[in-house]
């Protein structure tokens, strides 16, 4: 098969699905597709969670089971083992968002320490992942951040986070598990950007367990790369990061409107794309001392990688390039990829129904978004409706 199809195989791709989940999926997409119904759909959402109203049953059984893997880890092993029959590996995300207390950040921690520790044993859970508000309050990295003053008690709370930091990265460290580190808002991403740094220096000094993420539509990210490959090389250790498009655009755009500063956003889609390729080409010039976690939904971008990979004669399997989609998206993407010998990880969140609604509601509204997302997986789930039923 042509470099350049191999995301067209709808049977591949969607495998692992019965004809009762392909339908599901179909009209989930079908839903999310129109924006009205999702302003509709989440706000309702919120309001019957926030009234305790019986609605979590269906939520369940509909976009969380397609988006999450479970309600806890062991809710996620079938999932998991699924995935890794069809040669994909699993990234366990505890997704639970919005916290603001120092028992509930430290519960974050230790959730992210027992997953670190439980996938040391695991050939299919190769990564472990967090948050930077997932273990400290969002107000505390933004003014680390924007370099204002913390009173003592937020100087408390800013070394608790660096002790929160340190402790995961030595357990990934001492269990040989890659440590992807997820981005924030550009203006809380500073701090989080310094303390990653630090731990990449101190734990990366022999081979990659540390990951930083770069959200390429911030036009200023090459450049951050380029002058953290020269300090990693000054200072004799390794960078890991994750390459992703990014999260919060709308949010960037009027926070920036709103102070009056420029966007830290590309100015077009277009912007966005080359300088997302930019980025991984760059990594994979320098996979001596960079590795690279290619998290994308976007086949245009993967086929570059693709390209990049076969052009340096590198191994399809070479163990510094890893390619990753969310569970319950781009299927065509990672199930193609993994059966033609690529190394792919699906991130597959979990936590309780109720906790993981703000991740749920985030990616509905996100593919809400996309221009041509939505509309390409419909596409893909309908070929392979009309495929099974010839």
């Amino acid at each position: 098969m042509a470099l350049n199809t191999i995301f067209d195989n709808t049977q591949t791709a969607f495998k692992l699905k019965s004809d009762s989940e392909l339908e599901r999926a179909y009209f989930l997409f079908k839903m999310i597709s129109k924006e009205p119904l999702v302003k509709i759909g989440t706000a309702a959402t919120k309001v019957a969670l926030t009234l305790n109203l019986p609605v979590e049953g269906l939520i369940r059984s509909t976009v969380f089971d397609h988006f999450c893997g479970g309600v806890n880890e062991k809710d996620c092993m079938g999932v998991v083992d699924n995935l890794y029959n069809a040669k994909v590996s699993s990234v366990l995300d505890y997704s639970v968002e919005g916290k603001q207390e120092k028992a509930q950040f430290d519960a974050t921690m230790q959730k992210v320490l027992e997953l670190t520790e439980f996938a040391q044993n695991m050939d299919a859970m190769p990564f472990s992942v967090f948050k930077p508000t997932g273990v400290g309050r969002f107000e505390i990295w933004r003014k680390r951040s924007e370099n204002e003053p913390l009173t003592t008690k937020e100087k408390g709370e800013w070394k608790a986070i660096q002790e929160r930091y340190d402790t995961v990265c030595k357990t990934a460290h001492s269990c040989d598990i890659s440590l992807l580190i997820d981005a924030e808002e550009s203006w809380i991403q500073d701090a989080a950007d310094d303390l990653c740094q630090a731990m990449m220096a101190k734990y990366n000094t022999e081979k990659v367990i540390i990951f930083n993420t770069l959200q390429c539509y911030r036009w200023d990210r090459l450049d951050y790369l380029k002058e953290q490959h020269a300090k990693a090389v000054a200072g004799n250790y390794k960078l890991g990061f994750k390459v992703v498009r990014g999260a919060y655009m709308e949010k960037e755009k009027s926070r920036a409107q709103e102070k009056g500063y420029p966007t830290p956003i590309c100015d077009s889609k277009q912007a966005t794309d080359a300088h997302f390729n930019a980025v991984i080409e760059y990594i994979l010039d320098n996979l001596e001392d960079i590795s690279l976690f290619v998290g994308t939904h976007n086949e245009e971008s993967s086929y570059r990688a693709l390209e990049i990979l076969k052009s340096k004669d590198l191994q399809k399997n070479d163990t510094r390039v890893w390619f990753g989609q969310l569970y319950g998206m781009s299927d065509h993407i990672s199930y193609n990829l993994a059966a033609n010998g690529y190394n792919v990880a699906k991130y597959i969140p979990f936590g309780p129904v109720k906790d993981v609604m703000p991740y749920l509601i985030r990616r509905a509204e996100e593919n809400t978004s996309v221009a041509g997302q939505t509309s390409r997986e419909l596409t893909l789930l309908k070929k392979e409706k009309i495929r099974r039923k010839s």
